[in-house]
């Protein structure tokens, strides 16, 4: 029989509950600290592995081809911005002899708006790289496939990988994961893009920094 100095059992409740809050709290704030220090750890090791294999276009080293990854195409099969960056940082590299083919790695097919190798070689052509001199990659969906495509699929051993600045570190990292002898290019930006573009890319960029690694490695 209960006392009636007894206290209600309904009291422990609100205490059980607060706990469990505090617990569950302190895990979710373990899981986001655990999953911040994996992006921290993939971006500084990727950018470390590819710093000594970087380099500005007047200093860039002779290779076997010169490698550009595609981007969007808009639907009348018009590069976007960031693409004509890589391009025309090719297309110069290409006239400064530094590598006898152009390799243009992306999604190909389709209609003028999805073909992204088409629509390479056209400005490529149009820019003065002659047709003969220009490999396409019509399935290289993803960097990893571009690099593994050139090395494999064309039998490049070594490349001057072009792309704009923030995607080249992972460019290099994948293509030396892939027995391909990268050195990275980055491309000058032909305009000035809003400071909203430039955040997303970068933090797209982290995320896929974490990606290639875990291709890499399991």
């Amino acid at each position: 029989m209960k006392k009636p100095d007894d206290p209600p059992c309904a009291a422990a409740g609100p205490s059980v509950a607060a706990s469990w809050r505090r617990r569950l709290r302190r895990c979710l704030l373990a899981l986001v600290a655990s999953l911040v220090a994996v992006v921290v750890v993939a971006d500084r090791f990727v950018d470390a592995t590819a710093r000594p294999l970087m380099f500005d276009l007047e200093d860039a080293p002779d290779a076997m081809c010169i490698l550009v990854p595609g981007a969007r195409v808009y639907d009348d099969g018009t590069p976007c911005a960031m693409l004509v960056d890589r391009l025309a940082a090719a297309a110069q590299l290409f006239a400064a002899g530094n590598a006898r083919v152009v390799v243009v790695s992306g999604r190909g097919g389709g209609s003028k708006g999805e073909d992204e190798v088409a629509a390479m070689r056209r400005w490529l052509e149009a820019g003065g790289v002659p047709a003969a001199d220009i490999l396409e990659d019509p399935r290289g969906l993803r960097t990893i496939g571009s690099v593994r495509n050139c090395r494999r699929a064309l039998g490049m051993r070594s490349a001057l990988v072009v792309s704009n600045r923030f995607h080249v570190p992972r460019l290099v990292f994948l293509g030396r994961s892939v027995g391909l002898e990268a050195f990275g290019v980055a491309a000058p930006a032909r305009v000035s893009y809003p400071r909203s573009v430039r955040w997303r890319n970068s933090f797209r960029e982290l995320l896929a920094k974490v990606r290639a690694c875990l291709d890499v490695y399991l």
